[in-house]
Parts: structure tokens; C-alpha cells; sequence
């Protein structure tokens, strides 16, 4: 399955969506509020948050990524931990729910970075990459944006944990953007 992934800005907003088609698949919202955590929206209508590490006041310039072993935990919308994001190198994660994770690699062969997906025994689920190609738009706050990502989901794992680990690359660590 493939999915095509937008940036939208707006006023005091960021986001980054994944449509198959014309179908909502995920969506990370970033509010300029200090304090506010990072929305992630999931195309059955589950939500998540997420504390960003870093601050709203701190320069992207001076963010230092984590240590290896750094965990986040994702949130539902009862505020309960429901998965939890795990740094385990400066190129390598792995996200986990109850009961199934998946690992993320960086993968630096190419112009841009890429992420490649894998379960825990490396059997390949998805990449997300940058999009060159960028004929597709969509409309969002009533202005239209180009594709900016491509995400190649080769296998279906559970949709909270294919949310949560298509959300890595947009939460505000800079050694896992996509770019």
C-alpha cells in the first residue's frame, strides 16, 4: 500500500498527514502553544499524544538528540501510556505497544534519508522516504500543498502501532526526520 504524506502550515500549526487515496491514514499535529503536546490521529478516529522532548522556546539549531536507551511514552486519549518510542542508537528506535513492536532504521545510502520498518525478527513492513516527485497536492487551510513524503507499507501490522511508528519521523527529533 502506498501512502502519500503532506506538510501543512498554517498560523500557530503544523501538520503532517498520509492519505491512501483519498482516505485519512494518519495525521501528527504540532500546536506553537508552549507546553502542548504533539496530536497524533489515527484513520479509525484514535488519538494519541505525545511530550515532545524539547520546548517550543529552544532553537532546532541547538537540540541535542538523546542518549541511546531514551524512551517516550505515547498517551491515549485517557492519558494512559499506550506505546512507547525507544532510542536505541543515533540512526536506530523501536516502537512498542502491548504485545508488538517494530524497529526503525535510518538509512543514509541515498540523497535524502529514509526510514525502513521492520518487526523485531527484520521482516520488512514499511519506508517512509522523501518525495522528489511532487505532482500530487491536497488542500488544507485553504491553500494547496505538494506530496513532500512517500510511505511503501509492504505488511499490515495492528493500526495503533503502524500509527505510532509512522508518527517517529514528525515529533521533533532531528536525527529521525525524513529529509
Amino acid at each position: 500500500m502506498t501512502l502519500n504524506g503532506y506538510y501543512f502550515t498554517a498560523t500557530g500549526i503544523t501538520e503532517y498527514a498520509f492519505f491512501h487515496g483519498d482516505r485519512s491514514i494518519l495525521r501528527v499535529v504540532h500546536d506553537s502553544l508552549p507546553d502542548v503536546p504533539v496530536r497524533i490521529y489515527a484513520a479509525s478516529g484514535a488519538e494519541f499524544a505525545f511530550n515532545a522532548p524539547y520546548s517550543w522556546e529552544e532553537s532546532p539549531m541547538g537540540r541535542k538528540m538523546p542518549a541511546p536507551g531514551a524512551s517516550y511514552p505515547f498517551l491515549g486519549q485517557d492519558g494512559s501510556e499506550v506505546g512507547w518510542l525507544y532510542l536505541l542508537g543515533a540512526d536506530h528506535f523501536a516502537v512498542a505497544i502491548p504485545g508488538a513492536a517494530l524497529g526503525g532504521r535510518i538509512i543514509h545510502e541515498r540523497l535524502h534519508r529514509s526510514i525502513y520498518y521492520t518487526t523485531l525478527d527484520d521482516e520488512p513492513i514499511a519506508r517512509v522516504e522523501y518525495g522528489l516527485e511532487r505532482i500530487l497536492t491536497r488542500e488544507q487551510f485553504g491553500e494547496w500543498f505538494p506530496r513532500r513524503y512517500v510511505a511503501e507499507v509492504a505488511k499490515q501490522p495492528e493500526e495503533a502501532l503502524l500509527t505510532l511508528a509512522l508518527s517517529v519521523p514528525f515529533l521533533g527529533f532531528d536525527a529521525l526526520e525524513v529529509r
